[in-house]
């Protein structure tokens, strides 16, 4: 009898393992698929295309097109190299501003609910809304036009995205704004992980605002400034704003993002010219960014992180 007990129960465990091991099968063979579809797929076939001419003959033609329209004066993917920088520079030059901002809201300082709302409004309303929102504040007779109005400043009869001098401005300030609560939700999960304790500690030794901010606050958020800096230049090439909903690429506002979304639904004709010459240029930049991503890497890690 007790042989039996210890047959089924065998048995029974022998049964467990084997659904373990299908249900890890399955669950693991999920992302495994998307893997090798998803990226190493996709990315092999982008690898090939870019040394495949519209022939479909091993070439180097699309490098060819694409470091012409990179290097030729009015060529399109110079001027969304050089809006893309642009908003990646200004975006940098901002990290700051929204650690400061979220330090000084952490605070409570006063008026702190009203600014909060002011810059979380952004992510509350849908895009399409606050760009339609945001174009009516910059025309003419909106209060921007109407400031510079009462200034005696020239302001465009035609708007701000009709030329190409402040076209791209006037999307980097709408950018701006609706960038900054993105960022300021990570700095505020940061400054809660703090322990009060230490900001305690720091007003009993009259330690002020920005010593506070500078030597206490920064050192100990500085994990998640890495991380974010890392994804930045991760993604940098990748910066830009909502182009289509504003000006669909007029006035020279595209961006590389925008300039390879262009170009893959302008090509309705089927050809693969236009993907071949968007895969030279994606690896191109694969490239160019690599090296540059890494170097980020190893200088936040130079920075010893705080442990509390």
């Amino acid at each position: 009898m007790l042989k039996t007990n210890e047959i089924a129960g065998c048995r029974k465990n022998g049964l467990r393992v084997r659904q373990k091991r299908i249900f890890l099968t399955v669950m693991l063979a999920v992302p495994v698929l998307y893997f090798l579809i998803v990226y190493l797929y996709v990315n092999m076939s982008s690898f090939v295309m870019a040394f495949r001419n519209v022939d479909n003959q091993w070439s180097l033609d699309n490098f060819r097109l694409f470091f012409d329209e990179l290097t030729s004066k009015d060529g399109t993917v110079g001027i969304s190299l050089r809006n893309t920088l642009i908003y990646f520079i200004l975006s940098l030059l901002f990290f700051p501003t929204g650690i400061a901002i979220s330090y000084f809201l952490y605070k409570k300082i006063a008026g702190y609910k009203f600014f909060r709302i002011v810059f979380y409004l952004p992510s509350i309303i849908a895009p399409i809304v606050f760009v339609t929102i945001y174009k009516e504040f910059v025309k003419p007779w909106g209060p921007v036009g109407m400031l510079f109005e009462a200034l005696g400043a020239p302001f465009p009869a035609s708007g701000l995205f009709a030329h190409e001098d402040t076209a791209t401005w006037a999307i980097v300030g709408y950018c701006v704004w609706l960038g900054l609560p993105t960022n300021m939700l990570m700095w505020g999960g940061a400054l809660t992980r703090i322990p009060k304790d230490v900001f305690e500690a720091a007003c009993i030794d009259g330690c002020g605002t920005f010593k506070e901010l500078n030597h206490i606050v920064i050192p100990l958020i500085f994990p998640t400034i890495s991380s974010l800096l890392i994804l930045s230049f991760t993604g940098f090439l990748n910066a830009g704003g909502p182009i289509l909903l504003f000006t669909n690429g007029a006035a020279q506002t595209s961006t590389l993002g925008f300039w390879m979304f262009n170009q893959v639904y302008s090509n309705t004709a089927g050809s693969g010219g236009f993907y071949g010459v968007l895969s030279a240029g994606g690896l191109f930049f694969t490239v160019l960014a690599t090296p540059v991503v890494l170097f980020v890497r190893w200088l936040a890690e130079k920075v010893p992180a705080v442990e509390y």
